[in-house]
């Protein structure tokens, strides 16, 4: 069993728990394309599920399949995958600190035009937008992190 699979199978565990099935509960709402020994086995992560499977269980539980994926990545290594609250009026500071620092500010330039939001002083980036930043900026995540950590606002 990988930590992913466990993961995976500790969000649909919870995901089917949240909608009040028993795992007969969830074949039947899923009209029988889920049987309750494949979805204990998904759950168990004794079973590898695939990413169709795992799309089409989320929309019998009502979810989105996106969150649940993210809140299965965040089970396999929270600590480079929470979310992080940027100070925008720190970030003017760190530019002459690399190409990952003008990547972020480049980022926040793009959301905040997006958003049409030039008067927060924050910005929530989500656990996977440091990824990205950080391989357009061909670094470690964890690197990029650590030149932003001056920026980083604290989060209860």
């Amino acid at each position: 069993m990988t930590d992913l699979s466990a993961a995976v199978g500790n969000v649909l565990r919870r995901a089917r728990q949240r909608r009040g099935f028993t795992l007969q509960g969830a074949s039947d709402a899923s009209g029988g394309r889920f049987k309750p020994s494949a979805v204990g086995g998904y759950e168990r992560g004794e079973r590898e599920i695939s990413l169709q499977r795992f799309c089409d269980l989320a929309e019998v539980y009502g979810a989105s399949p996106d969150r649940l994926l993210a809140e299965a990545l965040d089970l396999t290594s929270p600590e480079e995958r929470q979310e992080v609250v940027i100070d925008l009026t720190r970030l003017p500071s760190l530019e002459q600190t690399g190409e990952g620092v003008l990547r972020v500010a480049e980022f926040v330039h793009d959301v905040r035009a997006r958003r049409g939001d030039f008067l927060g002083e924050v910005l929530t980036l989500r656990s996977g937008d440091l990824d990205e930043i950080a391989r357009a900026a061909s670094m470690r995540t964890t690197t990029l992190r650590r030149l932003l950590t001056p920026a980083i606002r604290s989060t209860p």
